[in-house]
């Protein structure tokens, strides 16, 4: 498997005429119009993508706008442009704008040899204004969308050959806005539109019948973790979803989208688990807000960032924690979000269900006496009774989940008028959990293979957060000793337990008792410096 760069580098010897434009090639182009080739535009209309990418690279002037770009990103470029199949590609009518009116738009065509036209929008820069453009599109028209659509018609109708129109993030959502408002006569001269992890058009704002006279010639991506391209999002004809070589969120940028090693995209059956999720309670809190209040909350919480005096992102990233409690507390008081009667349900839901559980372990954890006792005592159970320690406590744990779940399930029922097709998803999944552990309890050994894997994750998961903290504590040495030595014995701990299944029941508890031991002697420690000081 491989990214876009090796793309280009194995297939870049091959022009568009010994080989046709693919969907990789799409990707490419995607990516090329993220790069600032204002420089080389001064004086000329067009130039070649070698000549464009050399002169850049030797003023030192070479660099991405796309969000969240790094030195790397710079990459592409000179491969693409040292390669044959990119190299001689022309670059003409470069479009760049950035305004205080809302405004964030930029475009390129790219002339391939034979007389196919590629027109490439850019997605979102940076900048607030861009970011801002993107949220407005959930409420109104931008200015982008009509810059988009002018210059699309005025290259459709210079060109007499293939076009492919095609953009990333806001760029798909210009591209597709741009395609589905020209004339029947301009539609019929478009090859394909790709549409690489862009929102579609909102419900109320436009007109998503539109989409309906060019899906067939729509290609969509999304990567397995897509947020951004599953918002507002249209039918269309082909619907690809790509497997990325990053996580979560960040699988957004194509430069982490996976190719095959000969041709293609690397896809899958469907979107990850969380991406579903999310985009389930985005939808929800989109689809509870009127125009107006949508219109309020982006105006508020943008204008509130350019008060600052940032003009992008980063810049107000760079304002440090105090921007951000600013913001929070501006945001707090927007009347689009109705935090106080949104945090009060929270508040009732929470006292409810686990609100007791969490004020406990937040007590327990503030009184470190508390916590050295708790630790001592269970420390001291797991060495009285270490044959069945284990199996009893996971055994009580299920049990207690069961329970919470019933009682849950019950209630959301009741609440719905037992409407168990809204409750569906719920009662699912207490059902698989009757299931779960009706298995645990009937087959032999079942608890017992249940209950130590269990023990092994929890322990991996605390080597991985004791690494954490020795990271975070770089100059307390006691810190720093405390978690390197807690991070190696549960790490060890974790991996043997998991790696080497059969050991007896015993050994689990005495080494649960072993580390709860040295953490309660690593706290004492720990209180009796804190009191001298």
């Amino acid at each position: 498997m491989a990214h876009i760069s090796e793309y280009v580098s194995w297939r870049g010897d091959l022009s568009f005429a010994d080989r046709d434009f693919r969907i990789e090639d799409n990707l490419v182009f995607s990516e090329l119009v993220y790069y600032d080739f204002k420089p080389v535009f001064r004086g000329r209309s067009s130039i070649a993508l070698k000549e464009a990418v050399t002169e850049l690279d030797r003023c030192g002037l070479l660099k991405s706008t796309r969000a969240g770009s790094t030195a790397e990103d710079l990459n592409l470029a000179r491969i693409c442009a040292s390669s044959r199949r990119f190299g001689d590609i022309v670059l003409t009518d470069f479009n760049d704008i950035y305004d205080s009116s809302d405004r964030q738009f930029a475009a390129v065509t790219f002339l391939i040899e034979g007389g196919t036209r590629v027109i490439a929008f850019r997605g979102t820069d940076s900048t607030i204004i861009g970011w801002k453009e993107d949220f407005m599109i959930s409420y109104t028209n931008v200015p982008s969308q009509y810059l988009a659509l002018d210059y699309a018609k005025k290259h459709v109708d210079e060109s007499n050959d293939d076009i492919y129109i095609l953009g990333h993030s806001k760029g798909a959502h210009l591209a597709l806005f741009a395609a589905a408002h020209l004339s029947k006569e301009q539609q019929e001269k478009i090859k394909r539109i790709y549409i690489n992890d862009g929102p579609g058009f909102c419900n109320g704002v436009l007109d998503k019948s539109l989409i309906d006279e060019i899906k067939d010639k729509i290609t969509k991506i999304t990567p397995e973790y897509s947020i951004i391209g599953r918002l507002f999002e249209p039918e269309v004809g082909e619907n690809i979803i790509v497997r990325s070589s990053s996580k979560a969120i960040m699988q957004h940028s194509i430069q982490s989208w996976l190719l095959n090693d000969g041709n293609g995209l690397v896809e899958c059956a469907d979107h990850a688990p969380e991406s579903n999720i999310l985009n389930d309670a985005i939808e929800r809190f989109v689809e509870g807000m009127n125009l107006g209040a949508r219109e309020r909350f982006v105006d508020s919480l943008f204008d509130s960032m350019s008060d600052t005096g940032a003009t992008t992102i980063k810049e107000f990233a760079a304002l440090g924690p105090s921007a951000f409690e600013d913001l929070i507390m501006k945001m707090a008081g927007n009347d689009a979000l109705n935090i106080k009667g949104k945090a009060r349900k929270v508040r009732r839901k929470d006292d409810e269900n686990l609100n007791i559980f969490l004020r406990a372990w937040g007590y327990i954890s503030r009184q470190k006496v508390i916590r050295i006792g708790l630790s001592l005592f269970l420390a001291a159970l797991c060495f009285a009774f270490p044959d069945f320690a284990m199996e009893s406590v996971v055994y009580a744990a299920l049990l207690i989940l069961c329970i919470y779940e019933l009682v849950l399930t019950v209630r959301h029922l009741k609440e719905s008028e037992w409407n168990f097709r809204k409750e569906r998803p719920r009662v699912i999944m207490f059902i698989a959990l009757l299931v779960i552990m009706s298995m645990i309890l009937v087959k032999d050994g079942a608890l017992f293979v249940f209950s130590s894997t269990i023990l092994g994750v929890f322990f991996l998961s605390l080597a991985y957060q004791n690494l954490i903290n020795y990271k975070i504590y770089k100059r307390k040495l006691f810190e720093r000793f405390r978690y390197a030595f807690e991070g190696i014995v549960t790490l060890f701990l974790g991996g043997y337990i998991l790696v080497v299944p059969d050991i007896e029941n015993s050994w689990y508890m005495l080494s649960c008792g072993s580390l709860l031991l040295i953490d309660a002697i690593f706290e004492v420690l720990k209180l009796i410096r804190d009191r001298k000081r």
